[in-house]
């Protein structure tokens, strides 16, 4: 038997990509804290563990957001636990949510840390934009999201991707182009 703590606010998929109402309660000051709070967690995962452990399916579904938006890592039905110095393992059976691998992962089956750190990146994405990114398509310039968000970058425009939801709310644009940088 499985036992969860409850959280009030289900998952973190549920205000990003619910209704416009939902989407409007995160502010940029509760995304940002809930990003910083997820990247606390797998830091813990990888590095302050007795074990490490990669998750291999990080994706907003499984972030669970308590009463008071507090980010919770969940779902480890696919981890894998490394030991001592391990710190590379490959498979022959790719698993997981395609949008959020790493494409070392999903061509080769090899994954580690990075594969983790690539599926929190498309996540800040998705927090800062309130778009999926397996749903997500510009067919002006033939890009998907992470595409889409590398040319803003590069054309210094990368604030124009902020959550539509959040116009007219405060936001610190520095924070911005961070999370979205990183």
């Amino acid at each position: 038997m499985l036992v969860y703590e409850f959280m009030h606010n289900n998952s973190l998929d549920t205000f990003i990509f619910g209704d416009e109402e939902k989407r409007k309660l995160l502010r940029w000051k509760t995304r940002f804290e809930i990003i910083a709070g997820i990247a606390r967690g797998l830091l813990y995962l990888h590095e302050d563990s007795r074990l490490r452990i990669i998750h291999r399916d990080m994706k907003a579904s499984n972030v669970l957001l308590d009463r008071n938006m507090i980010p919770k890592i969940s779902d480890f039905g696919i981890a894998r636990m490394f030991g001592g110095d391990q710190t590379t393992a490959y498979t022959l059976k790719v698993i997981g949510t395609y949008g959020y691998m790493s494409p070392e992962y999903a061509m080769d089956g090899v994954f580690s840390m990075k594969s983790d750190i690539y599926s929190f990146g498309v996540m800040v994405l998705e927090i800062v934009t309130g778009k999926k990114n397996r749903g997500f398509y510009d067919v002006e310039l033939d890009l998907n999201l992470l595409g889409y968000a590398w040319t803003l970058w590069k054309e210094g425009r990368s604030t124009e991707l902020l959550d539509e939801a959040m116009m007219g709310s405060s936001c610190d644009h520095s924070q911005v182009r961070r999370c979205i940088q990183a």
